[in-house]
């Protein structure tokens, strides 16, 4: 099966995810597309700058130097002896897999135009871009998407916060089909992450990602099995966007922290 993957290049998740599943997968990957902007109405890293009184002093300063430190490791450190990535750019580097560069939209022309003549059967999304519907229709079997919720109940962005807000026992990862509206179709395999006291966003983001390239094998054996019965039991569907500051108040109420 020819895949094709559009990721976004966010150091402290996704790179370890895409060497994962690059490593186990028995898939021909024919390309990729590296998100690296995005608009600043949906960009996390200018939606946290522009909130930034809303973050603890501890986690400001967290965050602010494990973004110098992947910065430093992903340019003085060799992947084939560590093991770690610190880019998804050097992941796609280290596996021969050739790629492009994509800002704000990937729905522009030259961009179709490139991943149809690779002519994928999936197309595999991490990434906050929307998929317009001649970009739906390009692979022969379907796109499919990674998202960090258990689906249908937390689509849009930033699930995790959402569940922990929400006082839930569980986050998880799904991967679903990918239609016009976002994050619905069919969840075709997901899995469980426990929540428990004390657990910030990052670590579970961590666990999130870590269990994601399972859940994507598991969703590509499906797919390869002409099934697409689906794995979620819930019929519960909501959305978020970033959270308002009534929803800040309920998460740090609810003991909610960064790192």
């Amino acid at each position: 099966m020819r895949i094709f993957l559009v990721i976004d290049e966010t150091r402290f998740y996704h790179p370890d995810f895409v060497a994962e599943f690059l490593r186990k997968t028995d898939c021909e990957v024919v390309g990729a597309a590296l998100v690296q902007k995005v608009h600043p109405k949906n960009d996390l890293q200018k939606y946290i700058i522009r909130n930034w009184y809303r973050l603890r002093l501890k986690e400001m300063f967290v965050l602010g130097v494990r973004k110098v430190w992947y910065a430093v490791k992903d340019r003085f450190q060799d992947p084939t002896t560590s093991g770690s990535f610190y880019s998804v750019a050097s992941v796609f580097k280290h596996f021969e897999i050739n790629w492009f560069p994509v800002s704000y939209t990937i729905n522009q022309a030259e961009h179709l135009s490139a991943i149809a003549a690779l002519k994928p059967d999936v197309i595999i999304s991490s990434n906050p871009l929307y998929f317009g519907k001649r970009l739906l229709k390009i692979p022969k079997i379907a796109c499919i998407n990674r998202h960090s919720a258990l689906l249908p109940k937390y689509g849009g962005v930033w699930p995790v916060f959402q569940a922990v807000r929400s006082g839930e026992k569980f986050t998880g990862v799904a991967v679903h089909t990918m239609v016009p509206k976002i994050d619905r179709g069919v969840v075709l395999a997901q899995a469980a992450i426990p929540i428990q006291e004390g657990d910030s966003l990052s670590h579970l983001y961590k666990q999130c990602f870590a269990a994601s390239a399972e859940v994507l094998l598991a969703a590509l054996e499906k797919i390869k099995a002409n099934d697409y019965s689906p794995a979620n039991e819930s019929d519960e569907v909501s959305y978020f966007t970033f959270p308002t500051a009534e929803q800040w108040k309920e998460f740090r109420a609810r003991g909610g922290t960064f790192v």
